[in-house]
Formats: C-alpha cells, structure tokens, sequence
C-alpha cells in the first residue's frame, strides 16, 4: 500500500468518526482515549469522560466496504480498569495483542508502577501479562512501542529531552522515532527527531531536510509498509495555518525528509488534537 493509499485510510477513519451515523453502532465523542489498528479493526480505548473509561470499541476499516454514512462500529469486551492518558501498542508472536499501559490502578487509583494489561484480538479477552524486569514508575500522555516483553533500563546518554504528548514510531529497521512533543525546556523542532535504536541500546538525532513544519503536539503518526511516517493534525504552535496538517516524513533516505501533503477534495477533516494512533 502506498503512502498515499495509508493518507486515504486513516482521513477516512477520521471522517467516519466525525460522521458516525444513524445505522447501528454509533459511539459518543470521546477524547485522550488509546487506539491500535489491528488486520481491519481499529481499536478504541478508554476515555477522558469517566463514563467511557472502560470502552473497548472498535471500528471495521476494511477499505472495500467502508461506508462513511453508516460505518460498522462494534463494542468489544470492556477493560478490567479505568483507562485515560494511556498508551497502547501492537505485539505478541502473530501481532494480534493490543498492551495496554496505564498509571491508574483497579480502583481508579494512582498507581507508582506502570500498570499492564493485554487484550487478545482474536480470543477478545483480556489478561495481566507476565512481563520480567522491574516494573518502571507510572508514565502518562506518553507512546508505547512493543518490541519484546520485558522491562529493561535503556541508556540515557543523548536521550530525548523530558517532553509529553509526542508520538513515538518503530521503524522495521528497530529504530524508534519520537516526533514533536511539548516540554518545559524550550521548543522542540519537527525537523530534530531523537532515534532510540534497540538493536544496540543507543541514542542519536536525525535532521530532517524537505519541507519546513511548525512545531506540534498531540498529533497522531502511522507508519506505511514502506516506509513513510505519516503524522497528522495535533497543536501546530505559532500557526493557524492548516495546509501543515498532514506531512510524511521519507525514512527510506538519508537524512529523513518530510514533505507536506495537501488536502483535497469535499467534506474534508478539520485539524484535530489528542486522537492518539
């Protein structure tokens, strides 16, 4: 599937969010919830509003019988806890198991350790997993990658610096991106995108050439199959401008190169922050 094939899917997810119709399934609106794109299902987590904390809803983006006036929405089992400001991820020996990582406990309490749950798509059922290594302190509006089931201290040398409501993607190579992002220190530039490589525990920063991108948070970004990290929306600092909203960003060369992509069409998605993919 091409990049602009993907750019087609996940704006069409977006306006069949927005439009979520008279037929069937319709859920309410919902914010700081967690997804994760699983075959042709795309998962929805928790939420915000504490009557939707629990949700598991997901929504069928089988590109050839996607109706965008009456899209297929199903209710899945709920989550064993309150869930808001988590993070979710992909994994599992066939990629079939969403974790879920979160800071709130059973009874909606804080918790001091991060707190694991998995879902298994295909058996729809939820378990606590057993994963070695000590539990890390609790974490929230932060990404979760998954590349092995165990806690390990990675390096800090040249690590990122401290920021919140980034987006963090795992190339096929084992090297993790983490895009834009807002922090206490100062702004943090799209075109300075700090790598986590997890073959070899190691920490640098790739400068991006292309188009030049405002800087921005609460965004969302998906990875093509070949390729092409595709970010969308989020708090464009400094700018109202919305022809900055979609951008992909080409790690097939060297350095990285983004590239701003135009929308068209009718019925077009406005801007939108914290729809976390």
């Amino acid at each position: 599937m091409s990049p602009f094939n993907y750019i087609f899917l996940w704006l069409t997810i977006i306006l069949v969010w927005m439009s979520a119709g008279s037929g069937g399934f319709a859920p309410p609106g919902r914010f700081r919830e967690s997804s994760a794109l699983v075959g042709n299902r795309l998962y929805f987590f928790g939420s915000q509003n504490t009557a939707q904390q629990r949700d598991n809803i997901y929504l069928d983006v089988t590109l050839s019988t996607l109706n965008t006036t009456n899209p297929s929405w199903f209710m899945s089992n709920s989550i064993p806890a309150d869930f808001l400001l988590a993070s979710s991820c992909v994994g599992g020996p066939n990629k079939n198991t969403i974790y879920l990582l979160n800071h709130l406990t059973t009874s909606n309490g804080d918790s001091n350790d991060t707190i694991v749950y998995a879902f298994d798509t295909v058996a729809t059922s939820w378990s606590t997993p057993n994963i070695s290594g000590q539990i890390p302190p609790s974490w929230q509006q932060f990404q979760a990658v998954n590349d092995t089931n165990a806690w390990i201290q990675g390096s800090n040398v040249n690590a990122l610096t401290p920021r919140v409501d980034f987006t963090a993607t795992l190339l096929n190579n084992g090297l993790i991106l983490y895009i834009g992002g807002i922090a206490d220190v100062g702004t943090i530039y799209v075109s300075e995108i700090p790598t986590y490589n997890t073959n070899n525990n190691s920490w640098s920063t790739m400068f991006a050439t292309g188009d030049t991108l405002n800087s921005r948070y609460s965004h969302t970004a998906v990875l093509s199959p070949d390729g092409h990290v595709i970010i969308y929306g989020g708090v464009i600092n400094g700018s109202t401008d919305q022809s900055q909203v979609l951008a992909s960003l080409d790690t097939t060369v060297n350095p990285y190169k983004w590239s701003i992509k135009p929308i068209i069409g009718n019925n077009l998605p406005p801007s939108l922050a914290w729809e976390v993919l």
